[in-house]
C-alpha cells in the first residue's frame, strides 16, 4: 500500500494565521503563514518556521492511503480502544467519537502517551470515497492545551479530495 504521509510540526503558538493550502492527491488543508513542505520520495514534511536545533513541542501528522477492508469508521474506534488499554488505565483522555469536519464524520479520540512518552495525541481517521486518512496532532503534555487550538484550526480545513483517482 502506498502511504503519504504529511509531518506538520507546530511552533509553539496560540493561534495561527493560514497563507497557503496544501494538496495532494488526497487532501488539501491550510497552512498557517510561514510553514513549509518539502516531498522526500512518498512523504511530505511540513514545518513551522523555526531556528535549527530548536526543541518542537508539537506535531501533526497526516498519512493517506487507498482503503482496504480494515478501513471502516467502527474499525479505528476498536483499534483506538486498544491502544488506550494497552497504554494503561488513565490513558484515554476523550473516548473515540464522531466529529464532522466540512461535512464529513471522523473518528476522534484523545490518548495520553500513545505515540511519544509524556505527549497528548489527538487522532483523526476516516474512509471515505475509497481512501483511508489518519490524522494526529500529537504535543507534550504541559502544551496540549495551549497548542490544540492551532491543531484544530489546521484541522477544520482538511477536505477529502474526491476525484482523487483521476
Amino acid at each position: 500500500m502506498i502511504w503519504i504521509s504529511i509531518c506538520v510540526f507546530l511552533a509553539m503558538m496560540g493561534g495561527a494565521a493560514f497563507a497557503d493550502d496544501f494538496k495532494n492527491s488526497y487532501v488539501k488543508f491550510s497552512l498557517p503563514t510561514g510553514w513549509t513542505c518539502e516531498a522526500e520520495g512518498t512523504e511530505f514534511f511540513c514545518e513551522p518556521p523555526h531556528l535549527d536545533g530548536q526543541p518542537v513541542g508539537a506535531m501533526m501528522i497526516l498519512a493517506a492511503k487507498i482503503a482496504g477492508p480494515d478501513d471502516t469508521l467502527t474499525a479505528y474506534v476498536e483499534h483506538l480502544k486498544s491502544v488506550a488499554k494497552a497504554k494503561g488505565p488513565g490513558a484515554m483522555i476523550k473516548a473515540p467519537g464522531y466529529t464532522e469536519i466540512n461535512g464529513v464524520a471522523w473518528v476522534d479520540c484523545t490518548i495520553d502517551g500513545s505515540e511519544i512518552k509524556n505527549y497528548k495525541t489527538r487522532y483523526l481517521a476516516v474512509s471515505k470515497n475509497g481512501i483511508a486518512i489518519l490524522y494526529t496532532f500529537s504535543a507534550y503534555k504541559d502544551l496540549y492545551d495551549k497548542l490544540v487550538g492551532s491543531a484544530v484550526l489546521a484541522v477544520n480545513t482538511l477536505e477529502t479530495l474526491d476525484d482523487w483517482k483521476k
